[in-house]
């Protein structure tokens, strides 16, 4: 299986990452199949906390899981808001990339 570097490269492939505020969640999607979501919860008018995420074993190991985290922990939602993260995975994401926190400042 193929490893992706960024969204353009998994949009080739036809794998994109959608953000449904309706329901609170970044999903990794292909031809219409679901592989994965990062869910957040609205925390007052000045938080949000990554609280659970999720993508398909098969997946592993090609880099989309790295790319939904980013998409989720730099989208619009966060500007302006205190990021928290409740799930590992988003924990462990944004201790690698630390730099990333003050994207809610």
């Amino acid at each position: 299986m193929a490893r992706y570097l960024d969204e353009e490269s998994a949009a080739a492939d036809g794998f994109t990452i959608e953000h449904e505020p309706e329901r609170s969640r970044f999903v990794l999607q292909q031809g219409g199949r679901e592989f994965g979501e990062a869910h957040y919860t609205l925390i007052g008018d000045g938080g949000i906390d990554f609280d659970h995420t999720v993508v398909d074993p098969e997946l592993r190991g090609t880099g989309l899981s790295g790319l939904l985290a980013h998409r989720a922990v730099t989208d619009e939602v966060v500007r302006g808001r205190q990021m928290r993260a409740s799930c590992w995975f988003i924990e462990g994401y944004l201790a690698k990339h630390p730099e990333l926190l003050d994207t809610g400042a």
